[in-house]
């Protein structure tokens, strides 16, 4: 019997406006300090702009960019015969993904200085969306170092064909 308990999944509404989790994950995640009404209308500023710029549903180029930025491998260091090996292992949790993909559009938007988060926001979403800027290059280092360490995975095959 395992001494912590096991963790359930909280289910998210979806948001108000958009009738979308993943925009309510967007919005719980740029939140800071509990001031959900500013997150709000930062994301809807940044979702209505997006529109106007590539005259297209927001939600699916931001959806888009989800799916691009999304790895789908995650790399675990792990401690064996003295050394710490990054241990690559296949991601088959869409969450987890998904989770990985917000945590680094966000970075990349809060690195950069000098404009509004609305337009930092935006121009990650489109790029992302294009499979350019700051954040599709962190997937691609991480997958770049999983194929390096591929050898140390438990069926180093999987996650060469899931990097593939």
């Amino acid at each position: 019997m395992p001494r912590r308990s096991i963790k359930t999944k909280r289910s998210l509404f979806p948001d108000p406006i958009y009738n979308s989790i993943s925009v309510q994950m967007l919005v719980n995640r740029v939140m800071k300090n509990g001031k959900k009404e500013l997150a709000y209308r930062i994301v809807y500023k940044t979702f209505r702009d997006i529109g106007d710029i590539t005259k297209t549903n927001p939600v699916e180029v931001f959806e888009k960019a989800l799916v691009n930025v999304a790895p789908k491998v995650e790399i675990k260091p792990r401690r064996r015969a003295g050394s710490v090996q990054l241990v690559p292992r296949i991601l088959k949790s869409t969450d987890r993904a998904k989770a990985n993909a917000l945590r680094w559009i966000l970075e990349t938007c809060r690195k950069k200085t000098g404009i509004s988060m609305i337009s930092k926001l935006r121009n990650e979403i489109i790029d992302a969306s294009k499979k350019t800027g700051l954040s599709m290059r962190k997937r691609d280092e991480l997958h770049k170092t999983a194929l390096s360490n591929a050898m140390y995975a438990k069926r180093p095959q999987t996650v060469l064909t899931a990097i593939n």
